[in-house]
C-alpha cells in the first residue's frame, strides 16, 4: 500500500544519512476546562554515523556519545552523570535500555529513525492497522505529503519533506484512556523539525561532555538510587504554606497538622506514572490506619482537576487516601514539584 511504501522511504532516508544536525521544537498541549497544561522546548540532535558520535540536548538533559562512551546528565540530579561504554554496534534500542526517558513518543523521533536497525516499533508492529497516506494540509502552500497511523496510545500524523523524505512535523494525539490514565481530554504533542544540514562535516567539539565536579554512575538505577549530591532548594527552609480544600470542600491547613510525618503525593489522572503508583501509596495509607492509627498523614494532592473528576476516579480505583485539590497548581509551584 502507498502508506507502507512511503514509510519505507522515510526509514531509508534516515538510514542513508551519514551526518545529521537538526533542531526539534516540542510543544505539548492539554486543554482541561478553563485551564490548559503546556510544555515547550527545543531538542537538538547531532549525529556523525561513521564515528559513532551523537549529541542530544534537551532543555534539562544532555546525552553525548563520543565514539567510546555514552554520557548522560539530568539537571534534576545535579553533581553526577551516567558513563557507559558503548557496544560495537550502537543502536537506538540500546540507548533506550540505558536511558528509558529517550523512548518514543517522548524522546527524539529522528534519533529513533537514525539509529534503529529495523523500522522502529512505533512505525511497524506497534501500530494497529496499516499506515495511510492522507490529504496534504489545505493550508500548506508546499502541499507536503502526509501519512497517518494508529498507535497503541493514540494517533500519529507525519508531514514529510517531499525532496528528502525526512520528517518536517510529527503530531501525536495521546488518548489518556489508552495510555492508562483517565484525563478528560487528549494530550497533543507537536514536533516541528528544522534540519540544519545533512552529510556535512561536524566539529568534534560538538561531542564533548564536561564531567568537571560530577561523579560518574554506571547505570541510571545507580544514579537515581545514590541520591542528589546537591540539596533541594527548599531543604532547611520553612515548609511552604499549604491550605487546600479536600473533596468535600473543607479546607486543610498543613500548619495545623500535628502528625509526626506528613506525606504529600502530587498526582493527576492524566499522569500515567502517578496513577501507577497510587495502589502502593494506598497500601502505605492502610498501614498508617492499622492498630488504632499511626502519627502519619498521607495526602494525594491533585493537580489541575475538579473534585467531581477525582471522586469518580477514586471510586473506580477503590482508593481511600485523603485528597487535596490544587486546581491552580499554586501548591505544586510552592513545593517546586
Amino acid at each position: 500500500p502507498p502508506g507502507e511504501q512511503l514509510i519505507d522511504k522515510v526509514f531509508k532516508a534516515y538510514q542513508d544519512v551519514l551526518q545529521y544536525d537538526a533542531t526539534m521544537h516540542l510543544a505539548m498541549r492539554q486543554p482541561r476546562g478553563k485551564w490548559t497544561s503546556s510544555l515547550e522546548g527545543d531538542v537538538h540532535v547531532v549525529l556523525d554515523r561513521a564515528a559513532n558520535r551523537i549529541r542530544v540536548e534537551l532543555p534539562d538533559q544532555l546525552l553525548v556519545v563520543d565514539g567510546k562512551t555514552l554520557f548522560f546528565r539530568n539537571d534534576g540530579m545535579p553533581g553526577k552523570h551516567l558513563a557507559v561504554p558503548i557496544p560495537a554496534k550502537l543502536n537506538y534500542e540500546w540507548i533506550v535500555q540505558q536511558i528509558p526517558s529517550m523512548s518514543f513518543p517522548f524522546g527524539p523521533t529522528d534519533l529513533a529513525l537514525l539509529l534503529s536497525d529495523d523500522l522502529p516499533s512505533f512505525l511497524s508492529q506497534a501500530q494497529s492497522g496499516e499506515p495511510a497516506m492522507i490529504q496534504s494540509n489545505p493550508n500548506d502552500p508546499a502541499q507536503r505529503p502526509r501519512i497517518q497511523m494508529a498507535l497503541p496510545v493514540g494517533l500519529m500524523t507525519l508531514t514529510l519533506d517531499p525532496k528528502t523524505h525526512l520528517i518536517d512535523q510529527a503530531v501525536i494525539v495521546i488518548d489518556p484512556a489508552a495510555a492508562g490514565a483517565s484525563g478528560p481530554t487528549d494530550v497533543v504533542y507537536t514536533f516541528d523539525f528544522q534540519v540544519h544540514h545533512t552529510d556535512q562535516p561536524i566539529a568534534e567539539d560538538r561531542f564533548t561532555f564536561d564531567t568537571t565536579g560530577s561523579t560518574a554512575s554506571p547505570s541510571m538505577q545507580h544514579m537515581m538510587a545514590s541520591g542528589s549530591n546537591a540539596p533541594h532548594p527548599l531543604t532547611g527552609l520553612a515548609t511552604p504554606e499549604l491550605v487546600l480544600p479536600d473533596l468535600d470542600g473543607n479546607d486543610y491547613d498543613l500548619a495545623l497538622d500535628t502528625n509526626k510525618v506528613i506525606v504529600l503525593d502530587f498526582w493527576a489522572t492524566w499522569c500515567p506514572p502517578c496513577v501507577a503508583a497510587l495502589p502502593e501509596l494506598q497500601e502505605v495509607y492502610d498501614w498508617t490506619q492499622e492498630d488504632g492509627g499511626r502519627s502519619v498523614a498521607i495526602y494525594a494532592v491533585n493537580q489541575g482537576e475538579t473534585a467531581e473528576e477525582v471522586k469518580t476516579f477514586w471510586a473506580d480505583k477503590g482508593l481511600s487516601i485523603p485528597v487535596l485539590m490544587d486546581e491552580k497548581f499554586v501548591t505544586a509551584q510552592a513545593f517546586m514539584v
